[in-house]
């Protein structure tokens, strides 16, 4: 206490601050005495009677979820009258349990103003008899527990008192020694203090002064919410560990775990704040005969026991056909097949996503939800618009960006084109920049194939196919400079030059009409298969550059360069090119043609950059093509290829998260999303893992999933997909994609 210079007191205690006699500038009246018999500041002692008396009250309300009613508790609660002591203790050693109950009638001796309650008093015929107990500690002030035993029942009701926060004090018999060193190994109750006697009277002597006992604070308030799980692993791997840890993963709830390999001992502290702060406990208990099964399962039985009275989820796995004590007997799951754990997790693992989603505030209500819901198409030609807003970039997207590669490759709907637009989007319009993008597509070279290039050697076809696509991209890059630049060039006399010089030279090689690239490339291979049709291949090899070329190729080159060279940057983008060519069908003359379209992109490099132009392609390929190419290809490290392989799950949700943001406006973290869309488990099994374990792991294959099972439901009138929706979609989309594989292949 201090005493500040304006008459008045002010108190800088903290609580239960003990003192050996009041200061002399006040006196007793001014405080309260505490039983170590120090001095209490009123205004504490009145806060602390309040707030003690309101979680009493709390107490005597029943829980939500009871695992007994499996669901509401169905019990009545009624407060004591008279301030109560609850003794628990095993009727077994009988010498010790004879003990306590004389303390106890020494107690109400000494004190008949209280009520002195044992658990034998307790009316337990014809009712569950935890509930019985569950009453009596929550109408309690004190629970004295005798633990000089192990015993497991005990040992549950303790954990069941501190997680309620009621006070607790421990007392044993010191003189007797079964189960002394397995106590000692737990340790886990070691820092509450014990209470140590011999006979009724040393323990009657020994309680009084404790009585009442003060509650221990609460665990610093943490929600483990990105792990909400809490796993007691046992000291042993057994098989039924290996199983409950690989159903968990499965499931796809995140966990967090104690090892006593590890960490041998675990503190009473920690594992108050660890099961306070976890939605649910999963638990392996060893089989008795197994080593150290004692400690392992007594701690699982303590830490069950608070993890219940504060409402949380509970999954106690047992290792054999054991008998379990019988105030956890119901929630405990016997076992003899360890296959049989997921199936037994199950019911813990719904309640556990059920209970995350509980208090989260929506931005949006769940009306129509599904309705809403818009995945977007699985073609991404079809949502150039979309993917601007919702495209994940990975890393392989930003590497495409910077132009490290000249080949992008993936498998069939594995997010090319979709990178393609990416990359389109990324590098944006400006005068100083050009972008040609071109889809041609494999079909369209069926004619020059056919008609000319069967009829070369080897070395005229590879040339015939350079020389045919440096005229293409040459003309397509003077194409689009022109349509880009025509407003800017006006207004710029430098620029106007080098732009009408290219204008004309171009007119000369325009193929004519308002058409787009696909129609240009086939009337320009027509041009070249008319010009070649009645050519001998013995003349073709000495004339084939001015057979190739319609015109002064050299000065269309030259132009091209010269304006260009008003650019800082040219980017090519090729997709589709082997759009239709079958897996195991494309032959050497198909590769021929991508091969070609590589060396004649290099050329183009090589004549830009003298021109002090930076010049990037990149090439968008099959990864089967590709696997051809290489073995197609003499030098298999010119041209290096940045592969699409989607691996890591997170990248799935992200794409799903983003989208379901942009259609629904619904926001949060996948986790918290995915259930307002889904059900979280399919036998067990984490919904979203079941679907996309069902896929070939390619964006497309999930989307055309999703919305399958996603149409089944709005179908049949669900606010959200069931697990049933999910089946039937299985089988719908299964049936489809054996199809489009057969197409594929």
């Amino acid at each position: 206490y201090a005493n500040q210079g304006h008459g008045s007191l002010v108190c800088s205690c903290q609580p239960w601050v003990e003192a050996s006699s009041p200061p002399d500038n006040l006196t007793p009246q001014d405080g309260a005495m505490s039983a170590a018999g120090g001095l209490i500041c009123k205004t504490v002692q009145s806060r602390r009677s309040r707030g003690k008396v309101m979680q009493e009250q709390e107490r005597l309300i029943p829980p939500n979820y009871c695992h007994y009613a499996a669901g509401p508790c169905d019990q009545l609660m009624s407060a004591s009258v008279r301030q109560t002591v609850f003794f628990a203790y095993p009727g077994q050693p009988e010498q010790i349990s004879a003990t306590v109950e004389g303390a106890v009638t020494r107690l109400r001796a000494a004190k008949p103003d209280w009520e002195w309650m044992t658990w034998k008093q307790l009316p337990v015929a014809g009712q569950t008899i935890f509930c019985e107990i569950c009453k009596a500690m929550r109408r309690s002030a004190t629970v004295i527990a005798d633990v000089t035993t192990l015993n497991f029942n005990l040992l549950f009701e303790i954990g069941y008192t501190i997680g309620l926060g009621i006070p607790v004090i421990p007392i044993r018999d010191t003189n007797y020694q079964a189960d002394r060193r397995a106590f000692e190994e737990l340790g886990v109750l070691d820092t509450l203090g014990y209470i140590d006697f011999v006979n009724s009277e040393e323990l009657a002597e020994s309680l009084l002064p404790r009585l009442p006992s003060v509650m221990l604070p609460p665990p610093t308030p943490h929600e483990f919410r990105e792990t909400p799980l809490y796993v007691l692993k046992g000291p042993i791997e057994t098989e039924g560990a290996v199983q409950m840890m690989s159903a968990l993963k499965k499931s796809g709830i995140r966990f967090r775990t104690y090892d006593p390999i590890e960490t041998p001992r675990l503190s009473l502290h920690e594992a108050r704040r660890q099961v306070a702060g976890s939605t649910g406990v999963v638990a392996n208990l060893l089989d008795p005969q197994r080593a150290r099964a004692l400690q392992h399962n007594g701690q699982v039985a303590l830490i069950a026991g608070m993890a219940m009275a504060q409402e949380k989820v509970v999954a106690c796995l047992q290792e054999g056909n054991s008998a379990q004590p019988i105030d956890y007997r119901d929630i405990v799951q016997n076992y003899t097949n360890p296959n049989n754990i997921s199936g037994k997790l199950q019911p813990a693992l719904r309640r556990t996503l059920d209970a995350l989603q509980e208090g989260t505030a929506p931005s949006l209500g769940d009306l129509d939800l599904l309705e809403r819901l818009d995945l977007g198409d699985v073609a991404a030609e079809n949502e150039i618009g979309g993917l601007k807003e919702y495209f994940v970039s990975t890393g392989q997207a930003t590497q495409a960006r910077q132009g490290h590669a000249r080949l992008v490759v993936g498998r069939k709907g594995s997010g090319k084109t979709a990178v393609f637009y990416d990359v389109r989007n990324w590098i944006g319009r400006g005068h100083d920049r050009l972008v040609l993008d071109l889809k041609p597509e494999g079909h369209q070279f069926t004619k020059l194939r056919e008609l000319v290039l069967l009829r070369l050697g080897p070395g005229l076809q590879e040339h015939t196919m350079v020389a045919f696509w440096n005229y293409i991209l040459l003309g397509e890059l003077a194409r689009k400079a022109l349509e880009q630049d025509e407003r800017i060039a006006r207004n710029d006399p430098v620029r106007h030059e080098a732009y009408d010089r290219l204008r004309q030279v171009y007119l000369r090689h325009d193929p004519g009409g308002d058409f787009d690239f696909s129609q240009r490339l086939l009337m320009q291979v027509d041009a070249v298969t008319r010009r070649l049709r009645d050519v001998s291949g013995a003349d073709m090899g000495a004339n084939l550059t001015q057979l190739v070329y319609s015109g002064d190729f050299r000065e269309l080159s030259q132009a091209v360069s010269e304006y260009l060279h008003t650019k800082k940057s040219v980017w090519l983008l090729v997709d589709n090119l082997d759009k239709g060519w079958p897996v195991k069908g494309t032959s050497e003359v198909d590769i021929l043609i991508v091969r070609s379209l590589l060396d004649a992109t290099r050329k183009l490099q090589h004549q830009l950059e003298a021109q002090d132009v930076m010049f990037d392609c990149l090439v968008f390929l099959r990864s089967d093509i590709y696997e051809h190419l290489r073995e197609e290809t003499p030098d298999k490290g010119k041209d290096t290829a940045i592969r699409l392989d989607w691996e890591d799950r997170a990248i799935f949700e992200e794409i799903v998260r983003r989208r379901v943001k942009s259609s629904t406006g619904l926001d949060g973290a996948f986790r918290d999303v995915w259930p307002r869309l889904c059900v979280p488990l399919v036998d067990g099994e984490d919904s979203f893992s079941y679907v996309l374990d069902r896929t070939l792991m390619r964006p497309r294959d999930l989307l055309q999933f999703l919305s399958s099972i996603v149409h089944i439901a709005i179908s049949r009138g669900h606010k959200r997909v069931e697990e049933d929706d999910i089946r039937q979609g299985e089988r719908s989309y299964s049936e489809d994609l054996l199809l489009t594989t057969s197409f594929e292949i």
